[in-house]
Parts: structure tokens; C-alpha cells; sequence
């Protein structure tokens, strides 16, 4: 928990840094907490009961909670703690990178839906033309079944109840 609140300090400080324009002494703004974090290069410290330069990146950001506890560390406003800006901060991150996750997988999840329906479309087909094969093999199987039948007719060899007999469905030619 300490490292991460040194690193929300860490990216406050750069901020800080990044957006300040002008060199403040926020030295002279000492008299209260309301005129000290009017600047935003300066931080008010409950606990001293002073203002104070932030320290940018020139010096380490634990300088910042060695000065001053993270607790008393009043920052963009009197009211709330800097600690608690930084959790506040660091959460509303979290949520919106969460979110952007969400809608990035919702995205691909929804592609895949539509390429769900587009694969359930061309199995329905394939099971249709293997339904049709089946019904043209079967026909064919009958036809060539009927054939068979005339043929073992036309030379004795088909008897007509089905070949129910002992000896099977064919005969034997006997050499008498």
C-alpha cells in the first residue's frame, strides 16, 4: 500500500510539474490552507501548518511525506487530504480502464456472436446437403438393389419369399 501511495504521489507531482508555469514561493503563503493551495505548485501541511513547494522531480517523492505525513498532506483542496485525492484519483482510474476492458470484450464478444450465427448458418447447409445425399444414396441403393433382383430372377437364382430357406438365399448348381 505504501508503494502504490508513493507512486500516486509520484504522478501527482509530475503533474504538477508538467502544468506549472511560473516559479512560486509558496513560502510567503503560509497564512492559511485556502491562500497556500490556490497555487497549484503548493501543497498545505496540516501538520506544520505551512505551505510547501512540491517538490517536482528534482527531488524524491518521498521527500513530500517525510516533510509532511500523507494524512495532513492537503493538496487540491482544504477539505479532503491529499491521500485521499490520490485514492480517489488512482480509483477513478482503475474504473475507467476497467471500463474500456469491458467495452473492448463486449466488442469482441458481440463479433462473435454474429460469427456464431454465420458458422450455425453454413452447418445448417451442410446438413442439409448431407441429408440430400443420404436420401439420393439410398434411392440409388434401391434402384441397384432391384437390378440385382431382376438379374438372380431372370437366371433362378431370387427365390420370392426373401430366400427364407435352409440353404440361404441362393442354390447350388449341381453337376447332375
Amino acid at each position: 500500500m505504501d508503494r502504490m501511495i508513493k507512486l500516486a504521489l509520484f504522478v501527482l507531482v509530475a503533474l504538477c510539474c508538467a502544468l506549472a508555469v511560473d516559479a512560486v514561493d509558496c513560502g510567503a503563503r503560509n497564512s492559511s490552507c485556502s491562500n497556500c493551495v490556490k497555487e497549484f505548485e503548493c501543497y498545505w501541511c496540516g501538520a506544520n501548518q505551512n505551505s510547501t513547494k512540491s517538490p517536482c522531480l528534482k527531488r524524491a517523492v518521498w521527500k513530500l511525506t517525510a516533510d509532511c505525513s500523507s494524512a495532513y498532506h492537503l493538496y487540491p483542496s482544504c477539505a479532503i487530504s491529499g491521500l485521499a485525492v490520490m485514492i480517489i484519483v488512482i480509483v477513478v482510474v482503475c474504473l475507467v480502464v476497467i471500463g474500456f476492458a469491458t467495452c473492448i470484450c463486449c466488442c469482441c464478444c458481440c463479433g462473435n456472436k454474429k460469427a456464431k450465427r454465420k458458422w450455425q448458418k453454413e452447418d445448417d447447409r451442410e446438413k442439409k446437403d448431407r441429408e440430400e445425399r443420404r436420401l439420393r444414396q439410398e434411392g440409388r441403393r434401391t434402384e441397384r438393389q432391384e437390378r440385382n433382383d431382376e438379374i438372380r430372377k431372370k437366371y433362378g437364382l431370387y427365390k420370392e419369399d426373401g430366400g427364407a430357406s435352409s440353404e440361404g438365399r441362393y442354390q447350388r448348381f449341381d453337376n447332375a
